[in-house]
């Protein structure tokens, strides 16, 4: 028997509930290998579906289906895309990496929930997130591929920014004029957690400066750094010092 359901259902919650009436979901979950319960739950509201959760089912039920309630009019037609791979980084991500701040402003989060989306991946984004970007943007964009925008010309890595380079937080070390003239960076990593590193302090990156892993990288088309902020003076002396200690 069916559990009483919320009087207001998106699209997708009422093609899970036709399912459960005409008593196919089961099969249905078999044949497309989803965890029946958690789908019966999402169905009948007991169950917030998630990123990860559309992700898997994204090639079954369009994602402005799961978005939109059944007395609201649906802002695109229902278009559906291969499952994706939640851990990797969508069309709307790979668009935004460089303008997370214009992110925030322009629909209603924090810069630091930008970045980590963004920026870090230490975030996924939340369907309340997707449908607010529907106004617009196609809600496929954040399940789909996309192109890497180009670094913009107007930045160059200089002592002291974090930067976000071959998908890590990055402590630039090398002076501007230096990285310009040879195309090396130096830099040590940034890392959620290390006893032995230096704890960042007023940035919205938080996180450890490990100066022990001191890394090159050459800039190149496939190698760029994107700016994210720059430390305090105090903090990078203190890293400089570390990275000279070890060295010596």
């Amino acid at each position: 028997m069916l559990k009483q359901v919320p009087e207001r259902i998106t699209y997708a919650q009422e093609k899970i509930i036709n399912l459960i009436e005409e008593r196919k979901l089961r099969q249905w979950c078999m044949d497309n290998g989803l965890e029946h319960s958690a789908i019966y739950r999402i169905g009948i509201g007991e169950q917030a579906p998630t990123y990860k959760t559309l992700c898997q089912i994204v090639h079954l039920i369009a994602p402005v289906e799961w978005l939109f309630y059944t007395d609201e009019k649906l802002p695109y037609k229902p278009q559906l895309v291969p499952q994706w791979d939640s851990s990797k980084k969508s069309r709307f991500i790979k668009a935004h990496r460089y303008d997370y701040k214009d992110v925030a402003k322009k629909y209603g989060i924090s810069e630091l929930s930008a970045y980590n989306m963004c920026v870090a991946s230490r975030a996924m984004p939340g369907l309340a997130f997707i449908r607010e970007c529907c106004r617009d943007t196609n809600p496929i964009d954040f399940f789909i591929d996309g192109e890497e925008p180009q670094v913009p010309k107007s930045f160059a890595p200089d002592r002291g920014d974090i930067i976000n380079i071959k998908e890590n937080l990055a402590l630039v070390l090398s002076k501007k004029e230096d990285i310009e003239q040879t195309g090396y960076i130096t830099c040590v990593p940034i890392v959620a957690k290390d006893n032995k590193g230096i704890e960042l302090a007023g940035t919205k990156t938080k996180g450890f400066a490990v100066a022990k892993n001191i890394t090159t990288y050459l800039l190149s088309s496939k190698c760029q750094a994107s700016y994210i902020e720059t430390v305090s003076k105090e903090i990078l002396l203190c890293v400089l010092i570390q990275a000279r200690n070890i060295l010596n």
